[in-house]
């Protein structure tokens, strides 16, 4: 499952990605102010439910627009931050918002975290809803890379976000795992596809493919989810 994690400059991006993965890798340079800022992306895993989640983080700086449009494509699920401790990012982090969804689709499931709540005199998590204009659904949380405040929570809500957006597709596949003809005329697709789909859930982690065989498993952890 691809997981992206993006927000405004210096807002916890990577440090969000190290609090699950201390080795996570970071293509990152120092600015002239001495600061070191992601210019390429992070890439970091965590194991939950027995499944394997990929997050990857794109850079913060708005220059990098292509980059972050590279980054986000195929995600699953979006875990957006803003800085509650600087209101002054909360412009460029709309623009950053605006450009992941025309990439990732209207549908795809964001998780939204007011973070830097250890800093005094940060801003409660429904401000930063109301002044960036949230839907009132939209779930945001207030948290903290710093001391690990609701980090967990929030990623395992967005997964079980991701787990709901392909509750229906689990239920389909489950019916067809030995008959994969019978899927594809059910989903309306060609072999190719076909081909497609199966690789994709299969890298997913949704599935396991025998290729001999020509069947499929919907994974167990899932099943109990369907």
């Amino acid at each position: 499952m691809k997981i992206t994690v993006s927000g405004p400059t210096q807002s916890g991006k990577s440090s969000f990605i190290k609090y699950f993965d201390e080795k996570a890798l970071n293509v990152e340079a120092k600015a002239r102010d001495n600061k070191y800022y992601t210019v390429g992306m992070d890439l970091g895993s965590v194991k939950l439910n027995g499944f394997d989640i990929f997050l990857f983080g794109t850079p913060g700086l708005l220059r990098f627009n292509v980059m972050r449009d590279v980054v986000v494509r195929g995600a699953d699920g979006l875990v957006f931050l803003f800085d509650a401790a600087h209101p002054e990012k909360d412009e460029d982090a709309i623009i950053i918002l605006n450009s992941l969804r025309k990439v990732i689709g209207f549908d795809t499931p964001i998780v939204y975290l007011a973070n830097k709540q250890d800093i005094a005199g940060a801003r409660h998590n429904e401000t930063v809803r109301s002044q960036n204009y949230l839907r009132d659904d939209a779930m945001i949380f207030p948290t903290s890379t710093r001391t690990g405040e609701n980090l967990s929570e929030a990623l395992k809500f967005l997964v079980n976000q991701i787990f709901d957006h392909y509750s229906s597709l689990l239920t389909v596949l489950r019916t067809y795992e030995t008959d994969i003809e019978g899927l594809a005329e059910k989903l309306n697709k060609n072999p190719v596809e076909m081909r497609d789909l199966l690789n994709n859930l299969e890298i997913k982690r949704f599935i396991e493919l025998d290729r001999l065989e020509r069947t499929y498993k919907v994974k167990q952890g899932l099943k109990l989810l369907i």
